[in-house]
């Protein structure tokens, strides 16, 4: 005889079946074993970070005998699937227990104690970083304690309740429910870092490791909570194809070992790290510990560095466990770049060898199917120091991990120069700058932006950028990216509007990249490293613009007459304050008047034409510049001819 139940519900409708049967008729047990279990076909996606799992529970009578488990279904140790065997226990339950090991929930303050009657409870409890898999949730409750029901349990993951129900009473058994708690993966992304850029070989491992990224330096420094303990060594990456760089393998690497439980519990299968209750007691008297992993990279603000791993997690006590990375560098978050398949990596910014992944004999990366998870990740954000928070996760075992890094900083060096055709101009007389940005790798950059924010004596007038564009009311030229090797351009048309030395300052204000000899967020005029060398992500150039009064005076040596010759001489005076320079002379001579002849230029002393002579007989106009100091001159004597043909007047 079966029992149908259905639960009408504010997320969802429950339906589930019970069964049992004594001397052939149907038996609702009370106050027996009341085993209250929902059939949750459940699918839980798209969450950003499911890892954050509370049941809210409120039950109007609980005793000390009643039970709420969550389980990871692929670690079931009483057969509660119903299969006829436990071969579930090929892995840990995942999830921070608060039950002696038993991933069981107890009243606080009533765990050890005999069965207390008719006592409520209304409480929520958090289970942190819930790696994703299905999960049964089971309630019970054993001795008749006045239950009545009217008892509710909610599941909510990342805030979101993704089910509830109401429990009724006198249901004597029931199926187990299940549900899946879907994490998001990491976003695969691609992030290039070119292999000179890779650590090698590492000192100080007693304390803090030390290695350069080329021409960063990066030093590790560690702290633990608990019984946590690191061991720093030297070591070589394994020879498989599992980086997103080839020349990562077989490469000199950190060698390090997280030990986060040196002492495994009683049998060995405790959780690795226990919860405390909320009336201050510990669950489990061997409870695991933490620890933090903290990249600096000597007081550099890097961008999107890559760290290649190798040999994450194992088999210890015969099931698999992992040491966990977690970022704890606020605005960082996590990409993956390569990695076998059991290199696990999520959106909720964690790395680790996946749980569901079991391999007998020794364990290493070398066996892509089954071994130790191997891989590349990026950290994407802007950062001088990374820091890595590390746990423990799956049954004790072994109680720690053996990994190794390599770690590649991207770097372009970013240079800036900056040219002027003309760096004395007059006062209203157009200039145009040039400022060239090249990079000279090794790594290609992005975002690049120059700032060059004309001065208040400089008036914009037009702009040409051989790439991106140019915005001259902030002075920003949005370069965008260059490869290694590559450069761009932009000219800058301005116009001087007061007498007197101009500076104009250019500076590269922003990359994706690091620049291993500036710092652009140092600010124009500053040693960027003090190192006491000029800075090549800036550039200047000063004008002396100036005030002219110049006049022209045209006088000739003879009268006109129909077929005569004569003389034009032409005086360039610049009464100062300012040198004129490159001014253009030019005469267009009027009809029935041609050049007799080469027309000369001489100058005082300080004062120059661009040609002492020029031109030809039969020519009707001349043009050349002339250069004249404060109280100097410029002479061009001009011979012509006239027509002899009346018409030609």
């Amino acid at each position: 005889m079966a029992f149908v139940f259905t639960a009408s519900l504010k997320f969802l409708e429950i339906r589930f079946t019970n069964e049992c049967c004594v001397g052939g008729r149907m038996v609702r047990h009370r106050g027996l074993v009341k085993l209250v279990a929902v059939s949750l076909l459940l699918v839980v996606t798209s969450f950003a970070q499911a890892a954050t799992v509370e049941l809210v529970v409120n039950w109007p009578a609980w005793a000390q005998d009643n039970k709420v488990e969550f389980w990871n279904v692929a670690v079931d140790a009483a057969d509660r699937d119903s299969d006829g065997n436990n071969t579930e226990i090929i892995n840990s339950n995942l999830v921070t227990t608060r039950y002696g090991g038993e991933n069981a929930i107890c009243v606080p303050g009533f765990c050890n104690l005999p069965a207390v009657l008719d006592n409520s409870l209304s409480q929520t409890y958090t289970f942190n970083n819930v790696p994703p898999g299905d999960y049964r949730l089971v309630l019970y409750d054993s001795v008749s304690d006045g239950w009545d029901g009217n008892a509710s349990v909610f599941i909510v993951v990342n805030g979101a309740t993704i089910a509830g129900y109401t429990l009724p009473a006198g249901i004597a058994s029931g199926v187990t429910p299940i549900f899946t708690i879907d994490d998001t993966l990491a976003t695969n992304t691609t992030q290039t870092c070119s292999d000179v850029n890779l650590t090698s070989t590492w000192s100080n491992l007693g304390t803090s490791p030390q290695s350069t990224s080329g021409a960063i330096p990066v030093t590790i420094n560690t702290t633990t909570t608990g019984p946590a303990n690191w061991i720093f060594s030297s070591e070589s990456m394994n020879t498989i194809n599992a980086w997103s760089s080839p020349a990562v393998q077989g490469r000199q690497s950190l060698g390090f070992v997280f030990e986060w439980d040196p002492t495994p519990g009683p049998n060995g299968f405790e959780p690795v790290y226990q919860a405390v209750n909320t009336d201050g007691t510990a669950n489990d008297a061997d409870p695991g510990g933490s620890g933090t992993l903290e990249i600096s990279f000597g007081g550099r603000t890097v961008e999107n560095a890559i760290i290649h791993v190798d040999r994450v997690g194992g088999v210890g006590a015969g099931v698999s466990n992992s040491a966990r990375w977690n970022v704890n560098t606020p605005s960082v978050t996590l990409g993956r770049l390569a990695g076998v398949g059991h290199f696990a990596t999520y959106a909720n910014n964690t790395v680790l060898r996946d749980m569901l992944v079991v391999s007998t004999g020794a364990e290493s990366s070398t066996n892509t199917a089954t071994g130790t998870a191997a891989g590349s990740v990026v950290y994407q954000g802007s950062y001088s120091n990374l820091s890595l928070g590390f746990d423990g996760i799956g049954l004790e075992g072994g109680g720690g991990d053996g990994m190794l890094l390599v770690v590649c900083v991207p770097q372009a060096d970013l240079s800036l120069t900056k040219t002027v055709n003309n760096a004395a101009p007059n006062v209203g007389e157009n200039v145009t700058f040039t400022l060239t940005v090249t990079n000279s790798g090794p790594d290609a950059a992005s975002n690049i932006q120059v700032r060059d924010l004309l001065p208040a004596e400089l008036d914009f007038v037009s702009s040409t950028p051989s790439q991106g564009s140019f915005a001259s009311g902030s002075g920003i030229w949005d370069v965008g990216t260059l490869a290694n090797g590559g450069s761009a351009s932009l000219e800058i048309v301005a116009s001087p509007n007061t007498a007197g030395v101009i500076t104009n300052q250019a500076e590269i204000i922003n990359s994706d990249r690091i620049d291993p000899d500036s710092e652009f967020r140092s600010g124009f005029g500053v040693d960027d490293l003090s190192d006491g060398i000029a800075d090549d992500d800036e550039a200047s150039v000063d004008l002396s613009a100036g005030v002219v009064d110049i006049s022209v005076t045209k006088s000739s040596l003879n009268d006109f007459v129909p077929g005569g010759n004569d003389t034009y001489t032409i005086v360039v005076t610049n009464a100062g304050p300012a040198e004129a320079n490159n001014l253009a002379v030019s005469d267009n001579f009027p009809d029935g008047v041609t050049l007799n002849g080469n027309w000369t230029c001489t100058a005082t002393a300080g004062s120059s034409c661009n040609s002492g002579s020029g031109g030809a007989s039969g020519d009707s106009s001349i043009s050349l510049n002339v250069s004249v100091i404060a109280g100097g001159q410029a002479t061009i004597t001009v011979p012509v001819v006239y027509s002899t043909a009346p018409s030609d007047f």
